[in-house]
């Protein structure tokens, strides 16, 4: 009997001894897992403080390319207007480089473009700039671009775009008269002569292609009428002369 005791006690003392060992593992697991969390949120903590860190160095860096951008571009205006375009051109791509939103930068090199004949490479930065923001000069500029590598339709609308904006210029509705004339669209190329012809009245070339392109349509009266304002403004003009003679014949047959 004392001896079935013993091994009782024995067993329950081994029991006892395992759910203690047991106990002391869950432990020093969970102490380590405390350590983990503790190590796993330290990185954590050390990442966001880097990343706040090149943050602010991006945006002091930004405002160093700005500042530049402003040295870059009084430098690059310089030679423009010397007509030094070789230096100019990649003084203007550095001021984008820094500042790609930088409105004058755009407007300038696409105009150095322009002077040299590189139409394509203008339209790409008048393009840019009519993005960045809604000016009827980018938009005119935008349309010559277009109109000298005979993109007339995209010429027209750009023209459309900046007459839209602002209609008190004289040279762009006459520019868009003329893009409507190549692409044979009559009516709204007399539409835009007339009223560019409003906008310069005094303006004798103009009044002479008006009075073309009435004749040109059969618009006799109207091609008279304009004709009687530039002989009474250049009575010895003898091709206005020669074009009222023209047109008187064609009314008289006409009638």
């Amino acid at each position: 009997m004392n001896t079935v005791y013993l091994a009782l006690f024995i067993f329950s003392g081994m029991i006892l001894a395992l759910m203690y060992l047991r106990r002391l593992r869950l432990t020093a697991h969970d102490l380590r897992f405390q350590k983990h969390l503790k190590e796993e949120e330290a990185i954590v903590q050390e990442a966001e403080a880097a990343i706040e860190a090149m943050e602010e160095e991006d945006d002091e860096a930004k405002a160093v390319k700005k500042s530049d951008a402003r040295k870059y571009f009084k430098k690059a205006d310089l030679h423009f207007s010397r007509g030094e375009f070789e230096e100019a051109e990649p003084a203007f791509l550095l001021v984008i480089d820094a500042d790609d939103t930088h409105l004058d930068a755009h407007h300038k090199l696409g105009m150095l473009y322009m002077k040299q004949g590189q139409f394509a490479d203008a339209e790409l930065y008048f393009s840019k700039l009519v993005n960045l923001k809604k000016d009827p000069v980018y938009f005119s500029n935008l349309g010559a671009a277009l109109y000298q590598q005979q993109r007339l339709v995209e010429a027209a609308e750009a023209y459309e775009n900046s007459i839209s904006l602002d209609d008190k210029r004289a040279a762009r509705l006459q520019s868009l008269a003329q893009v409507y004339y190549e692409l044979g669209e009559d009516e709204k190329a007399v539409h835009y002569f007339e009223r560019a012809e409003k906008r310069k009245p005094k303006d004798s070339e103009l009044k002479l292609i008006l009075a073309e392109y009435y004749e040109r349509l059969e618009r006799f009266e109207e091609a008279m009428n304009m004709l009687k304002k530039l002989d009474s403004s250049d009575p010895y003009s003898k091709e206005v002369k020669a074009r009222m003679k023209a047109v008187k014949a064609a009314l008289k047959e006409r009638s």
